[in-house]
Formats: C-alpha cells, structure tokens, sequence
C-alpha cells in the first residue's frame, strides 16, 4: 500500500477525541486515508459507512435518535464500549452533523469522516460541531509522492541539493516529472498504464466533481455554463481575472461568475490567490488570480 505524508499526522489524531475531518477534491484519497485510518484503529468496535450507497444514507434520514442508534447497533457497534465510526463523503448524508454531535456528547464515539467541500465542512459543521473537530485538507500528490507512487528510489537523494539547480537531477527526473506536470497527481490517474486512460480518468474526475459536488453545493441552473467556465479559467491560470469579460463570454453575468467561481473554490478544483502588494489596500483591491488544485485538469 502506498503512503501518503499526511498520513502520520492523521494517524497522530486518530488517539484524540475530536472528530477527524478529511476533506479535499474528489478522488484524491480520502477514502483510503480513512480505511487506513480504520484498519489502524486498535479496537474491534468500529464500523465504516459509504454515505454515498443509499442504505446508508437512509441510517442517517431517521426521525429520531435512538432509531439511527439502534440501526448502528444492527451493523455491530456498541455503544457501552469506546469505539470508532468512520462516515465516507459526508455531505450525501443531510442530518450527519446533528447525529454526530449527539453520539460524540451521549457517547464520546470517535468519528472519522471524509467530505469534498469545505464550504459545507466549515461552516454546516461549524455550528453543530464546534470546538469538537478537526479539518485536515488533503490534495492531488506532489512530485515526492508521485515518484514514490511509480516506484522510484528517492531514499538517497540529499533534499538540501534542490536548493541550486543541478543537471543530473534534471536529467534523471525529466521524463517523470513531464509526465507530473501533464497529467498532474491524482493518484488513480498516476498509476495508470496508458496516456488514453489517464485521460479518462482526469474527464471523470471532472465530470464527476461538476455533478457530484459543485451542483449538490449550489443553485447551478446549467452543467454545460460550469464546464465552459473551467476552460476559461484554464486558459487563464495566473492572470488576472476579468470577471465581467467571462461574464460576456458566456453569457451570464459577472455576479454569477463570481459566484461559480466561489463553488469551484469551495471544492478545492481551483485557489484564488490575491496579487502580492505592499500595502494591504491594494492587495485586497487588485484583482485574484487562480490556480487550478491539479495540473492533469487544465
């Protein structure tokens, strides 16, 4: 199994009460985080629920409490004993934050939970679980990883030698790191055999990311408007943004693009970035900049 650098500091909060909360674009490794998380939980009362499989979902839609306990119960949890409950893409399920404050004060159930957008994490989690979580953003791999993930030895490399520019280097990773930087780092995709199936991949990602989450986030009246937008943004990664000049492109206006664009950003497919600026005045009057969360989507 490969590992991820985050992954220590996940397992480090495995031992804490509070709620863990991974959350991060959609496939890039939540959920084998939290199994991993699961399979090292030293304890055999533990159970782990897809929250996009409708069963599931259903546990959570009960009307009361006690019936959502005792549907838990039926899976094999026990209550009377400290144990861990681990909830995969927690915004499919609409009651999850209330249940999870009720058994993390009845109970003291450690939760282990993973969700595609902050927007719903930090701020529906906020008001129900406050000071009782923690969020832990997780992305595509970096080159160290990806190198890692294709099973290169990169033990005997001296990181303090990155700091200059040196040719051997360059030569011994070229050809990976163009493959890095074309397709980018989401992990199904790096370890995918053929350039044609990594593509497939990445054109899922997106799709998936535009239907799955923007569109569960927010009043989004047309995919094809998203998926236009994206190709613009694009073609425009580290420029500035002109909001009203998209707006005429696509024919909404700039409002609605400001607003999309907040939806991408919210799922972590893009990072607006204020231009550097010595006064604070003028960083916060100048126009953002965006950067997409993986190369292998522009």
């Amino acid at each position: 199994m490969f590992t991820r650098k985050i992954y220590p500091i996940l397992e480090n909060h495995l031992s804490k009460k509070q709620v863990t909360v991974i959350t991060g674009l959609r496939r890039v490794g939540k959920s084998t985080a939290l199994k991993y998380l699961y399979e090292k939980a030293e304890t055999s009362n533990k159970i782990y629920l897809d929250l996009e499989r409708i069963e599931n979902q259903n546990i959570f839609s009960q009307n009361s409490y006690k019936d959502i306990e005792r549907s838990l119960e039926l899976l094999g949890f026990d209550f009377s004993q400290p144990g861990i409950i681990g909830l995969d893409e927690i915004q499919m399920a609409k009651n999850s934050s209330s249940v999870i404050k009720a058994l993390y004060d009845d109970y003291g159930v450690k939760f282990i939970v993973t969700g595609s957008s902050s927007f719903y994490l930090k701020n529906h989690f906020s008001e129900s679980l406050a000071g009782r979580k923690r969020i832990f953003e997780m992305y595509p791999l970096d080159f160290e990883e990806f190198l890692q993930f294709k099973e290169v030895n990169t033990k005997n490399i001296q990181k303090e030698k990155f700091k200059t520019f040196l040719p051997t280097y360059y030569d011994l990773y070229k050809t990976k790191y163009e493959e890095f930087i074309r397709f980018g780092g989401f992990p199904e995709v790096v370890l995918a055999d053929n350039a044609d199936d990594k593509t497939a991949y990445l054109k899922d990602i997106l799709n998936s990311h535009i239907e799955l989450d923007v569109k569960l986030l927010g009043d989004v009246s047309s995919s094809d408007v998203l998926y236009k937008l994206i190709l613009l943004l694009a073609n425009r990664v580290g420029s500035k943004m002109d909001y009203s000049k998209i707006g005429n492109l696509l024919g909404i206006n700039r409002l609605k693009v400001k607003e999309y664009i907040l939806l991408l950003e919210y799922t972590y497919l893009i990072k607006t970035i204020k231009p550097f600026a010595k006064g604070i005045d003028k960083e916060i009057t100048k126009q953002s900049k965006i950067y997409f969360a993986d190369t292998g989507l522009l």
